[in-house]
């Protein structure tokens, strides 16, 4: 529960720059164009060191608030994008230690924080990444989106050293598996780092739909038996595509195997037979989804809309990098936290994505995010 803020002043924050887009290089401008035919579009939040952080697009109201806020004030109405924009850093409030933001505000703006409900491989995520010496949300995005992979050794290299000989290690170039895969789906080879089947009967789909994806996740020594099994209950599930990763890399990933479907419903009749065809496979387990089992070798994630997207070119993110993305940017804030008050960096990425709309304790959206089918 947010506290009283009343008393508090509000000022813009020293470490962020208010730019319009002809302000910025060509470099930065360009991918930014876009924007412009927004009508409500003013510019950008530019950062300065020690802030590390995306450029920001601003609206037209905001930008006024932060230009008012170049002198600190009381402000009679703060909403939920005033705090949020303390919490990221481009605003601060008054506090006993000074004008703070970020990890530093938090207790100010909604008093003790508790990640109890944070648990498994997702708070050993969090954890490894408020470990390292980096502040980079790029840095810090990617240690949590790749945690939990299996090193690569010269014996993984070997084994899944092309894509051919990946094909026949899970026997998808020959027999019956093979015949069923061609019944059902046409191979695709346009996604990068992946093998992937598009299902031959088509699914219409439009720019606000959600996607639900099942993650299926074996030990990599028993991925030959899990794919096979994957490939035979999919077939009775029309119009559900599914992928596999197609190299070591790929392979040796948590989420090596990931299948979509249109609803929730249908993903989870098709985990309930998975579960019980792949009972004791070895699993592997992947961060920031929502479990479907003990062991966890099931679990789902809802990638975001198409019209999530304000610039298209920027291309559709998965779930799990949506969230690291956003964890990512939390930390890095975190870690320039000042004051005694702060709360640990990762609590404090925890509370950020509450905030941007997911469940912690499951790793999906809430029903505030996105409109779910």
């Amino acid at each position: 529960m947010l506290h009283s803020l009343h008393p508090r002043r509000f000022r813009s924050s020293p470490h962020v720059e208010l730019k319009r887009l002809d302000d910025l290089a060509a470099e930065q401008r360009g991918p930014f164009r876009q924007l412009e035919s927004d009508p409500d579009f003013h510019g950008l939040f530019v950062p300065k060191p020690p802030l590390r952080m995306n450029l920001q697009s601003v609206g037209q109201q905001t930008a006024e608030l932060f230009q008012s806020l170049a002198t600190p004030s009381c402000l009679a109405d703060h909403d939920d994008d005033v705090i949020d924009l303390v919490l990221d850093g481009i605003f601060e409030i008054e506090s006993d230690d000074g004008f703070v933001s970020g990890a530093d505000a938090l207790t100010v703006l909604r008093g003790p924080v508790d990640a109890s409900d944070v648990g498994g491989l997702s708070r050993h995520a969090l954890l490894h990444a408020q470990d390292l010496e980096t502040s980079d949300p790029q840095a810090l995005t990617m240690a949590l989106y790749f945690y939990n992979r299996i090193p690569i050794t010269p014996f993984w290299k070997a084994r899944f050293a092309t894509r051919e000989a990946i094909l026949a290690h899970i026997g998808a170039d020959r027999g019956s598996l093979r015949a069923l895969l061609e019944r059902h789906w046409i191979a695709s080879g346009r996604m990068t780092g992946w093998l992937s089947w598009t299902s031959k009967t088509r699914i219409p789909h439009n720019a606000d739909d959600v996607t639900y994806k099942l993650y299926v996740s074996p030990r990599s020594e028993r991925i030959r038996d899990a794919f096979e099994i994957v490939v035979r209950v999919l077939s009775d599930f029309p119009g559900t595509p599914f992928k596999i990763g197609d190299g070591a890399v790929g392979l040796l990933r948590p989420d090596k195997i990931v299948a979509y479907f249109a609803t929730r419903e249908l993903l989870g009749e098709a985990a309930d037979v998975l579960h019980r065809e792949l009972a004791g496979c070895d699993a592997h387990g992947v961060p920031f989804s929502a479990g479907l089992d003990e062991e966890g070798l099931l679990s789902w994630g809802v990638d975001p809309p198409d019209s999530d997207r304000a610039l298209q070119w920027l291309g559709r993110e998965s779930w799990r990098f949506w969230v690291a993305k956003r964890l990512g940017a939390a930390l890095s804030i975190a870690k320039l936290a000042r004051t005694t008050a702060a709360v640990e960096p990762w609590r404090f990425a925890v509370e950020r994505a509450r905030r941007h709309g997911v469940d912690v304790e499951t790793w999906t959206p809430t029903a505030a995010l996105w409109s779910m089918a």
